[in-house]
């Protein structure tokens, strides 16, 4: 609308000040210091929200806490629980937080080999009270490292509650912390390949061969059964030597985080009773390394999350025997290996400066594999029977199982997740998750890149197939690390693709906002400023005879319409500026057209927000931004502006330049130019500057018929609606308001309507 004419704030506090003459000097010095104040602070308030960017902008940020349990306290992950004496390296939530200017999401890997739902809920609670991420937002998983502190109770050890509070608390400080170091940030993905550290640990054995189970049963497959074992047969199932990495960077280029994922169960080899991240530690101190992070503040952050490898570790039964290796080597050779693939893949990942982020999760029920009455009663005896209060031998060790499973409730509730990074998806299990699930889950999903990880928002033991089941073998064995129902596998994987379906069917998220349609708001009394009659409020400039001089009347108004001959270059230009408005053109094109375009397409253009000197771009226009009018491209913006950043747009742009513009895309990455041009959507890309083209997309009707070019004005952006259709779009532009000119440019033009109507802020 126009601007206003007002009493500058100046000129108000020096009436107030000359009226009060009797005001002390230190009154009036406080007063002036409170006045500067308020001014300032309104000034603040309104630079800032002129300046808020309407373009979302990716964010990342990163950080550690660390885990390691105290010197005494339990270590599970065998049948025997063990004893914390020494911390050999320190275990770590590692967090990554990412935030798409709408959404957030936040990864968490514990260095522990599982950890009860009930923590995880503790700490991501804590962490929504800090950081306003929904809980649901926020993935955190168990790396199982057999070597970290104790946090479930499995087999014969359980955590200290002191522990697991501990826990929960540095959990959560991770994410909180990780969200404080957040910062505009770029993403990319890839994924590498090593097969050589995964291998299928549960084998069929040649008939004949008698497994046995701790129920008093016989199994047809063999989890470790030895290497060399002459009665080996074949794996019972496959591998997965996918190693996908995400990698985020400042937009500057500085590594923030890379989290990696791998299907491979734990490495071990430790020393007795010391504290160890395993490989997945190793692997982010090789990592960090390797992309030169190790020295950064706030700190790079690596983390590795198990894929699904409940049936895979990192022997291979088929092989020859190798020499006994020294503690820490093995997983030393597993995690570099790890590190030399991911750091291939990262080379050679291509950034985006933003994507959208979505979650969904939701909770099933499961049914518990409970012992019938013959069961308990077998496991009962052989516990009465057993030496001491510690279980010893396999049968011992699940006869306890037994007894304790039977107080678990009939159905068990778990957490499924799956989260949208663009186009790759992350799945969330909380179960050590057999490798046929997570590559069915990958061959099926809609996304171009998912990937699953294991011990995620909780822990409820093995998840096998029901074949497997079928087969048997330890990890199937009834205990509270493997209770779920045989079914369990086919009802999580259903669940986990409805969820990567809800996902890939969800309205995606944009970078931007709606554009701009100002029939959806309210708008004002409009105006006519062209009356049908004559040029009032409008003056021309001519290349040769500057303004208000047309002696060749390249302007000239017939039958309440304005002709424009096109022969000599000008405009016409409103007296008045304008801001925040809705500009309705109707123009068709005549037949003529005169040199130095005489065969060229037809041209012209409104010229919005146009300011400063007239004739000072190319001694015909003022620097504007131009709504171009051209027969094959009507709608393109053009930045009639002085090389400066004073006029500028930003537009959604596709990422192929099309002979040597740019073109809209409305969900491309932005793009801003202070010169040159942003094609409308549909420009033909074989576009000839010929007289009478015509694109296979246009929207613009043929020479002779009426066409509807509507400008809609607000809060720095402009769209551009040709016959009702949306064809471009620019944001942030510079500056926000101006004259309104239209041009003549070698071709003839006819105007019956220029309409503006005014909209309100309110």
């Amino acid at each position: 609308m126009r601007r206003p004419n007002s009493l500058k704030k100046n000129d108000q506090l020096e009436f107030f000040i000359l009226s009060l003459p009797a005001l002390r000097l230190r009154g009036i010095i406080a007063f002036l210091f409170w006045i500067s104040i308020a001014n300032l602070e309104a000034f603040s308030q309104q630079a800032g929200t002129d300046m808020e960017s309407s373009i979302k902008v990716f964010r990342a940020g990163a950080a550690l806490s660390v885990i390691s349990p105290k010197i005494g306290s339990s270590i599970n992950g065998n049948f025997q629980d063990g004893q914390v004496r020494h911390i050999r390296d320190d275990t770590h939530a590692r967090a990554l937080v990412l935030d798409d200017g709408e959404s957030k999401v936040a990864f968490v890997t514990l260095d522990l080999c599982m950890a009860y739902r009930e923590t995880m809920d503790e700490a991501k609670i804590r962490a929504r009270e800090f950081t306003s991420i929904p809980v649901e937002n926020m993935l955190i998983s168990a790396t199982h490292t057999h070597s970290g502190g104790t946090a479930c109770s499995v087999f014969q050890s359980d955590p200290d509650p002191d522990y697991l509070t501990f826990l929960a608390e540095r959990a959560a400080d991770a994410i909180i912390r990780a969200n404080n170091n957040l910062e505009p940030a770029k993403i990319g993905w890839g994924i590498g390949h090593e097969p050589g550290q995964v291998f299928n640990r549960r084998w069929k054995m040649k008939p004949g061969t008698v497994s046995t189970n701790p129920f008093g049963g016989e199994d047809q497959v063999r989890m470790n059964p030895g290497i060399g074992n002459p009665d080996l047969l074949e794996p019972a199932g496959p591998t997965d030597p996918e190693v996908p990495i995400v990698s985020v960077q400042s937009l500057d280029g500085n590594p923030i985080a890379l989290m990696a994922n791998y299907s491979l169960h734990y490495v071990g080899g430790t020393g007795g009773g010391e504290i160890s991240a395993d490989y997945f530690g190793m692997f982010a101190k090789r990592i960090t390394q390797m992309v030169a992070a190790d020295q950064q503040s706030p700190s790079f952050v690596a983390m590795l999350s198990n894929g699904t490898s409940g049936d895979i570790n990192n022997i291979n039964f088929g092989g020859k025997p190798s020499a006994p290796m020294p503690p820490y080597s093995k997983m030393e050779i597993v995690a570099n290996t790890l590190a030399a693939e991911a750091f291939k893949v990262y080379q050679s990942i291509q950034y985006r400066e933003w994507v959208p982020l979505a979650v969904k999760q939701t909770e099933i029920s499961l049914g518990v594999r409970k012992p019938n009455p013959e069961e308990l009663l077998r496991a009962e005896k052989i516990m009465s029977e057993a030496k001491g209060p510690n279980m010893v031998s396999r049968e011992e060790v699940y006869a306890r199982e037994t007894v304790l499973i039977k107080d678990f409730p009939d159905q068990k509730n778990i957490i499924l997740q799956a989260v949208q990074l663009g186009d790759l998806a992350i799945t969330a299990i909380p179960c050590e998750v057999f490798v046929e699930i997570g590559l069915e889950i990958k061959k099926k999903s809609p996304f171009g890149t998912t990937f699953n990880i294991s011990l995620a928002n909780g822990y409820n033991g093995y998840l096998p197939t029901p074949q497997h089941h079928a087969w048997g073998g330890y990890e199937t064995w009834r205990a509270r690390s493997s209770y779920l129902e045989v079914d369990a596998s086919n009802k999580i994987t259903d669940t986990v693709m409805d969820l990567l379906n809800q996902l890939k069917s969800a309205p995606k998220t944009s970078r931007y906002p709606e554009p701009l349609n100002a029939d959806k708001l309210k708008l004002g009394k409009t105006v006519k400023l062209f009356n049908g009659r004559n040029l009032d409020g409008w003056y021309t400039f001519l290349t040769e005879s500057g303004k208000n001089h047309d002696p060749k009347n390249v302007f000239t108004i017939k039958d309440g319409i304005i002709h424009i001959s096109g022969e000599e270059w000008g405009c016409i230009t409103t007296d008045e500026e304008f801001e925040d408005y809705k500009l309705v053109v109707e123009f068709k094109w005549g037949g003529g057209t005169h040199e130095p375009r005489l065969e060229k397409s037809r041209d012209s253009g409104v010229l919005l927000h146009s300011q400063g000197k007239d004739g000072n771009f190319s001694g015909t226009w003022m620097n504007s931004i131009e709504c171009q009018i051209i027969e094959g491209g009507t709608g393109d913006f053009i930045v009639v502006g002085d090389g400066t950043d004073r006029f500028a747009i930003t537009s959604p742009a596709a990422p192929e330049m099309v002979a040597g513009a740019y073109v809209y895309q409305p969900d491309g990455d932005p793009v801003t130019i202070n010169r040159g041009r942003i094609n409308w959507f549909g420009r033909d890309p074989e576009w000839k500057d010929v007289i009478d083209f015509r694109g296979a997309n246009d929207v613009e009707k043929p020479v002779g018929e009426w066409n509807t070019l509507e400008c809609h004005v607000l809060d720095g952006e402009i769209t551009i609606y040709l016959n009702g259709v949306l064809v471009n779009r620019a944001l942030e532009v510079q500056p926000r308001s101006g004259k309104i000119q239209i041009q003549s440019e070698g071709a003839e033009m006819l105007v019956r309507k220029v309409d503006l109507s005014p909209i309100s802020q309110q």
